[in-house]
């Protein structure tokens, strides 16, 4: 309910006290929160609030740390998110596979292409970590689930180091990203795991478009109340044809479990917290953006709080769920 109530005070500010005053005042707390869901489902509302963020890289509602790997130039950037405020803390030279274009199977010696999060972080000294690998690295969850819908084989993406004996053969990494030993010593003191994003760009640097998040985060918040209220024509329709979700149920399969679900009625408390939406580097020349958020979901039959993700493909003027973790 906090972060709720912290999107209706954001909507009272956009469109005044007065329209959902007088809604609580004559048809109470439920159609209040319908009008506030109705604003939020509106992409005008996210265009004019997202017109004082920073957003170049994205919407994130918690400071991150952004690793930006642009393969052609053979570049690392890393910028810091912090209070609306986007700053390039550093810029390094890179290393990695000798192999043009993105990673599709195990061996095939590609940097994949896409957003990942870091799940670990291996340092000489505290694991078996091989001293060929630098003083550190950051482990990447490739393949992730967009990685898989696609059959994506492979595993063990880093970013790492050079040799600590100073000395590397083949320059090609196999398809880790490779830095110098000080710069990646230098993300280490100032990057908390946790909150590191990591985009891996064919060529140049993908940026967000603003209407674009507007219309992903007006799906997000349509998605959420479709769900609470049971309207499961609304619901599947924010769905594309081609939807997989990432334990392989296809569109026609995930259409008759909801409706077995949303067919008990259940009331629901949905809550969504530490949204993130950026745009998804790939190679299909398709528009596709991340939304990760943690996710507080309770209800009758079953409860649960974990992160969730969609993956949001363009369609003309429109999005829709194209995968779902």
């Amino acid at each position: 309910m906090k972060v709720f109530l912290c999107c209706v005070f954001a909507a009272v500010l956009a469109f005044g006290a007065d329209d959902l005053a007088e809604v609580y005042r004559v048809k109470g707390a439920v159609a209040l929160e319908a009008r506030a869901s109705e604003i939020l489902s509106d992409p005008s509302y996210w265009l004019e609030r997202l017109g004082k963020v920073e957003t170049r890289f994205g919407y994130f509602e918690s400071p991150k740390h952004l690793f930006i790997v642009d393969k052609a130039a053979r570049k690392f950037f890393f910028y810091d998110y912090e209070n609306n405020v986007l700053k390039r803390a550093a810029e390094y030279d890179a290393t990695m596979g000798d192999a043009t274009g993105d990673k599709y199977k195990e061996g095939d010696n590609k940097t994949p292409v896409g957003v990942y999060r870091v799940t670990a972080k291996l340092k000489q000294g505290e694991r078996l970590f091989d001293k060929y690998y630098g003083p550190l690295a950051f482990v990447t969850d490739y393949p992730n689930a967009f990685d898989r819908s696609l059959k994506k084989t492979g595993h063990g993406i880093w970013i790492h180091g050079f040799p600590l004996n100073g000395s590397r053969d083949n320059p090609n990494t196999k398809g880790c990203v490779a830095i110098e030993n000080d710069g990646l010593t230098s993300l280490d003191s100032s990057a908390d795991r946790a909150k590191i994003a990591v985009m891996i760009n064919e060529s140049g640097v993908l940026e967000a478009k603003k209407e674009d998040l507007a219309a992903v985060m007006a799906l997000l918040y349509e998605w959420r109340w479709a769900w609470k209220i049971n309207d499961l024509e609304r619901y599947l329709g924010l769905y594309a044809d081609d939807f997989v979700r990432s334990d392989g149920i296809s569109k026609k399969e995930f259409d008759k479990i909801k409706r077995v679900i949303f067919g008990k009625g259940e009331k629901k408390r949905i809550e969504f917290s530490d949204i993130e939406v950026v745009p998804y580097p790939n190679s299909l020349n398709k528009v596709i953006y991340k939304a990760s958020f943690w996710q507080d979901y309770e209800a009758t039959t079953h409860r649960s709080s974990r992160v969730k993700e969609l993956y949001l493909q363009k369609s003309g003027d429109r999005f829709k769920i194209a995968l779902e973790r």
